[in-house]
């Protein structure tokens, strides 16, 4: 998803995994991070430009229409991109193996977590029911590079502050496909200074943007 436009009182303002990317990212890639949002943010939005959209479009069909299979080959095959058919014939290897996240969807919405400086869009990629009545919110991480554990804190830690927005008395997960494995809260309450240590990258994160974009 590409970063939103908002009005001048909002500031600057990236996706939640765009935030979360660049909390745990070494230097460079921090630069790379950053410097990819500013790229994405003076382009117009076209949804298929995002390298994973077509991915996370296929995951909600195959919930919608009970085929997960028949999704995950349909958006294969019309990868014509060399890399990105590699990418997403693993990714759906993966997605497919993790049947305990094929449960039927509900609607959600979505949340802004604003600091002074930075703006992170907080948009599930879908919200399921289990059996028992049980509801998730479900954010995607689809990179090569393993979820790190203070990044899915801070996506489980944002989903739950606003999840009042999102879908009230639901349980957020991150879940990281290409390892299948899913990021549950826990019930210890958020180490002291988490939250100050994300509002302080936000900053940063926007300084650097500034500075970049000048």
């Amino acid at each position: 998803m590409a970063p939103i436009r908002q009005d001048t009182s909002s500031g600057l303002a990236v996706p939640l995994t765009a935030f979360a990317n660049y909390l745990t990212a070494g230097a460079s890639d921090k630069i790379d991070c950053v410097k990819e949002q500013i790229r994405m943010f003076d382009q117009p939005y076209r949804p298929g430009a995002a390298f994973y959209h077509d991915f996370k479009e296929a995951v909600v069909q195959g919930r919608e229409h009970g085929a997960d299979h028949l999704a995950m080959q349909r958006v294969v095959v019309s990868q014509h991109d060399p890399a990105r058919h590699r990418h997403y014939d693993d990714l759906a290897r993966h997605w497919l193996a993790m049947r305990k996240l094929h449960l039927r969807l509900i609607p959600y919405g979505q949340a802004l977590w604003q600091t002074p400086r930075l703006g992170v869009r907080i948009r599930p990629d879908f919200a399921v029911v289990d059996p028992k009545g049980k509801l998730f919110v479900i954010k995607l991480w689809l990179k090569d590079r393993p979820l790190a554990k203070d990044a899915a804190h801070a996506m489980q830690r944002l989903l739950t502050l606003h999840m009042a927005e999102i879908c009230p008395g639901a349980t957020p997960l991150v879940v990281d496909v290409r390892q299948e494995k899913i990021h549950r809260e826990t019930r210890r309450a958020p180490k002291h200074g988490f939250d100050e240590w994300m509002e302080i990258e936000a900053g940063s994160m926007a300084d650097m943007w500034i500075r970049f974009a000048a």
